[in-house]
């Protein structure tokens, strides 16, 4: 009896044995797994590495696309407008058409761009520009309404005063400058203040008129003022060269 119930648990000792030998090795297995799926979250040092040098170059695409680029604008045809010096940016401009809205109203007046700025060209007229990423920093445009572009040394834009026509060669007209009253000079100087001027095509009637401003923004010497008055009051004759009073003086 003794001997049958020790054989019996020799038996369970055995089985008992075997189970807890499948038991560890199974989970050393599962250690083993998760111990690798750890391992693959841990990045490696090259990864990081890229990781990094990513973000420094989307901080510095991101930093470049914010710097404003100063660029200079000029009127389609105006040989002596100086330019007005713009920084433009991504972050003050969202697109062109803010850019042009901008320029209209700083550029455009009844005489010159009274259509508003519509197009910009490189100072050049080579290329158009259609996007804010076509500008170069440092570089000089152009702005025109619906007009072709008009080729003037812009860069190279001068400064005369009003009476520079009375100065001529020969003309006596620094002598005579000098030996000026004191009136005289006060007058020259009332004509310098802006001023609103009709100016009447000659002829037959109907007679067309215009009304120009003068002041040193919109002309600089009386051939500019010329100029001007024959661009808006087109002559058929071709440009103007003597403006009269309704006395005909």
């Amino acid at each position: 009896m003794s001997l049958s119930r020790n054989i019996e648990l020799e038996h369970f000792d055995e089985r008992d044995k075997a189970h807890r030998s499948k038991r560890t090795s199974g989970s050393g297995g599962s250690g083993s797994q998760q111990g690798s799926r750890a391992n693959s979250l841990v990045p490696s040092p090259a990864h990081s590495a890229n990781c990094s040098l990513y973000r420094t170059r989307t901080l510095q695409a991101l930093s470049s696309e914010k710097r404003a680029k100063k660029v200079r604008f000029y009127r389609n045809g105006d040989r002596y407008f100086k330019g007005l010096v713009y920084a433009v940016s991504n972050d003050r401009f969202r697109s062109v058409d803010a850019l042009l809205a901008e320029l209209t109203r700083s550029l455009a007046d009844n005489l010159h761009l009274p259509q508003g700025v519509r197009n910009i060209y490189s100072v050049d007229g080579s290329r158009k520009i259609s996007s804010l990423e076509e500008l170069v920093e440092g570089e000089s445009y152009v702005c025109a309404s619906n007009e072709p572009y008009r080729k003037v040394e812009y860069t190279k834009n001068v400064n005369p005063n009003w009476g520079s026509r009375l100065a001529g060669p020969g003309s006596g007209g620094v002598r005579q400058g000098a030996q000026r009253s004191s009136g005289d000079m006060r007058e020259s100087k009332d004509f310098i203040k802006p001023k609103l001027v009709t100016v009447i095509r000659s002829g037959v009637k109907p007679r067309k008129a215009v009304r120009i401003l003068l002041n040193r923004k919109t002309a600089h010497s009386f051939d500019q003022v010329l100029a001007d008055i024959t661009e808006a009051i087109k002559l058929d004759t071709g440009v103007v060269k003597r403006l009269y009073t309704l006395d005909g003086k």
